[in-house]
């Protein structure tokens, strides 16, 4: 129940990986015929993803992952973009891979803003009105948040932004692809992780309108459009062509699925003393507190039961702060400390959400004197 850390991968996806590993190990970069055999399935590979988000006239660079894409993107387009303005704004929910490069950019002299976030989790239009001006040449707002599932406003802001011609406008896509349908045209880039929609660990991908304002921002041999150097892993991006494939098949009927999971798990426990579900959007991401316990002792308890759940994402479990998605939607610290994220996937069986709601259930039992 831990699924918006990582998925796990597809059969299919596992056999293209290791057939490609034994059939086509060759460098991608090298000129010889395997070479050249390896360079032409990575394309129709970075073709089909592409093809498959509705992003045809767009660019892929293969990526470790939507961390180092977001630094690609923040980093690289700043620096191409100083000369004409130094502000960058951002939601208040964004990931740490997000928020801390652009805090880094600070010292090499951008000014960060923050756009405020309505109660139900999604960012404040009126505000990033407010806050636009001719100083600003970054905007970035994931798709969907990693902490409630809300979903952001995407197309919206597209259009809001395109009165605003030299402002590059990023999305983290990591939450929403191979889980929801969105529309991602007029977008100038996004990132996004083949592990969170049920492919391999490592591979990832920048997927942008343009790559002439995206450089290098690690050295090397100039693989990738001369901007993410490193030989290509080919196995992995073939792997996660295909992860992307079955999921976009599969989508419709996972997503009604997991809907119906989702409502299950909120009417189980809505009868329960002090515990509070936090406002959502996706089927596939519920965050739920149990005011007056901590996060990791309900997370413990939990796992005593067999079932694995999350406090906060996995990249920021460990960090001892309150999660900034559930200040910005104006949670209290009791709440805050109280919460726990369950994460279903496409292969989420009705069986373990039974297990789940049990183990709920016992657990708020087990601590129920602490609970206020």
């Amino acid at each position: 129940m831990d699924n918006a850390a990582t998925t796990r991968p597809y059969d299919d996806v596992l056999e293209t990986y290791m057939n490609v590993n034994k059939m086509y190990y060759a460098n991608t970069s090298s000129i010889h015929q395997a070479g050249r055999e390896a360079a032409k399935l990575l394309e129709a590979s970075r073709r089909q993803i592409l093809d498959l988000m509705g992003l045809g006239g767009y660019d892929c660079i293969f990526t470790s992952g939507a961390t180092e894409s977001n630094n690609i993107a923040i980093q690289s387009v700043l620096r191409h973009k100083k000369p004409f303005g130094r502000t960058v704004l951002l939601s208040e929910l964004e990931h740490p891979s997000v928020i801390n490069v652009a805090e880094a950019m600070k010292d090499e002299g951008f000014n960060v803003r923050y756009i405020r976030t309505l109660p139900d989790g999604t960012v404040d239009m009126a505000h990033l009105g407010e806050l636009l001006d001719d100083d600003v040449v970054f905007v970035t707002v994931m798709a969907v948040n990693n902490i409630v599932g809300t979903i952001q406003p995407i197309r919206e802001m597209v259009r809001m932004l395109k009165a605003y011609p030299k402002v590059h406008f990023h999305v983290d896509a990591t939450q929403a692809v191979g889980k929801i349908r969105m529309d991602y045209r007029g977008v100038d880039s996004l990132s996004i992780s083949a592990h969170k929609f049920h492919g391999v660990k490592g591979i990832g991908a920048l997927i942008a309108r343009e790559a002439e304002p995206l450089s290098a921002i690690a050295y090397g041999g100039g693989h990738e459009r001369n901007i993410r150097s490193g030989t290509v892993n080919l196995p992995g991006a073939v792997s996660m062509a295909r992860a992307l494939r079955i999921s976009d098949e599969t989508l419709d009927a996972a997503e009604k699925r997991v809907y119906a999971y989702n409502r299950k798990v909120k009417e189980a426990v809505s009868g329960l003393h002090a515990v509070q579900v936090q406002p959502g959007g996706v089927p596939h991401i519920m965050n739920l507190s149990f005011t007056g316990a901590k996060g990791e002792v309900v997370v413990n308890a939990l796992g005593t039961h067999d079932i694995f759940v999350s406090t906060t994402s996995a990249c920021a479990s460990k960090l001892k702060k309150l999660n900034e998605t559930l200040l910005a939607i104006g949670c209290t610290q009791p709440v805050i400390e109280g919460s726990i994220r369950i994460s279903f996937s496409s292969q989420t069986e009705e069986a373990e959400v039974d297990r789940l709601i049990t183990a709920l259930h016992a657990v708020h039992t087990e601590i129920g004197d602490v609970l206020k």
